[in-house]
């Protein structure tokens, strides 16, 4: 009875290692013929929890790689707009420069009137544009508002926000993929400082104001230059704060006109009688030197007061050239951000594709060893099994 007790348990025992033995060696053949060392998440809890955040993080990289590529055309589109308004100004302001000269005849400064008119039809329709989704691009985070509207008078209106749309493209990096037409066309540094001027000059006189800066933040008060002959052919002025005459003196082009935070320079040929009105003004649009441009342009060749006042418009548009290209230019350094952030993405993706292959792929040397082993184990199994199957209670009479 012993005996037969004792031959069912070496039975069982050997049949136990021989379905051992063939599940490895099944197991190594799935590795060698997949290639991958581990065939379902119980071959190793822990390497499979590593792949599976190794998952997450590369997903979450592919997500920021299609967001620095929507936000690479976005930009570039951005890049080209501005590039055409930069060149707008600068057309605009070479045709005023040819409005100045006195040679002109009224039917020349008609038809470089018609070609400011048509310069700023065609500026106005540059930065309404639409993107492919039909988003307008300098309205802020307006993008489905039309951010510049002219009306009856020539006026330019925005109706947009000042704010920047931006897109996520790492975890610690967000990146603006436009810019607010407020911020490019309306709020354009004043080329003369703190002031706009307003000419009222004799005939023949070339006087210009160069720059006027206030360092009064409070004073918003309006000022008035009013030059006089002085005797040994010098020039004295009379300066106005509001109507109120606050100083008088001999003008010294070198030193120029100093009362409290404020300075004068002022440039070209004086004449007597010559005034300056100086308007306090920070910023200026494109869009009012555009209008002024064109209602200058009926003016006549022979008044001081409106070429000095095509003098000023040829600086606003040289200025908003100046604007245009610095905006490009952060446009340009945020397209740099963008590959350097790209290539970073990429360094990493290949970082964790090797981590991920670590845990994952199957050192095929390795795994033959193995297979080989495995199969040898087998075998010696099934001939244990073999062996053990012939044994009946007749081998033991």
């Amino acid at each position: 009875m012993l005996n037969r007790i004792s031959s069912f348990h070496n039975y069982q025992s050997v049949q136990n290692d021989l379905r051992r033995s063939e599940a490895k060696v099944h197991h190594n053949q799935a590795q060698l013929a997949s290639g991958k060392k581990l065939m379902k998440a119980s071959d190793d809890p822990l390497a499979t929890h590593y792949i599976q955040n190794i998952g997450q993080q590369k997903e979450q990289l592919r997500q920021f790689t299609d967001a620095i590529v929507l936000t690479r055309n976005r930009l570039e589109h951005h890049e080209v707009i501005i590039s055409n308004a930069e060149e707008f100004t600068d057309d605009a302001k070479r045709t005023v420069m040819e409005m100045i000269n006195g040679s002109l005849s009224p039917e020349d400064r008609l038809a470089k009137r018609r070609e400011i008119q048509e310069l700023a039809n065609n500026f106005l329709n540059l930065v309404n544009v639409q993107d492919e989704s039909g988003n307008y691009i300098f309205a802020g985070t307006k993008p489905k508002n039309q951010p510049f509207f002219r009306d009856k008078s020539g006026e330019v209106s925005y109706s947009g926000d000042d704010y920047q749309r931006k897109m996520k493209i790492s975890n610690s990096l967000e990146m603006a993929i436009n810019d607010p037409g407020s911020k490019l066309f309306m709020e354009i540094d004043n080329p003369f400082g703190s002031f706009e001027p307003q000419y009222n000059l004799k005939d023949a006189s070339e006087l210009l104001l160069e720059r006027a800066i206030n360092t009064d933040p409070d004073d918003t008060s309006t000022y008035k230059v009013t030059f006089v002959d002085m005797p040994e052919g010098k020039y004295g002025y009379q300066l106005e704060r509001d109507g109120a005459v606050v100083k008088a003196d001999n003008f010294d082009p070198a030193e120029g006109i100093k009362f409290e935070g404020v300075t004068i320079q002022v440039k070209g040929q004086i004449t007597k009688g010559d005034e300056i009105t100086l308007e306090p003004r920070e910023t200026y649009s494109v869009f009012d030197t555009f209008k002024e441009a064109m209602e200058l342009s009926s003016g006549s060749v022979s008044d001081a007061s409106n070429t000095a006042k095509l003098h000023q418009i040829t600086e606003e548009f040289h200025a908003a050239f100046i604007h245009l290209n610095k905006a490009r230019t952060d446009v340009g350094a945020r397209l740099n951000t963008l590959d350097i952030q790209e290539e970073q993405h990429d360094d990493f993706n290949m970082t964790l594709a090797k981590s991920k292959s670590n845990f994952e792929d199957l050192d095929y040397a390795e795994a033959i060893i193995e297979f080989n082993e495995n199969s040898r184990a087998l075998q010696a199994s099934q001939q244990a099994f073999g062996k053990t199957k012939d044994l009946t209670l007749f081998n033991y009479i």
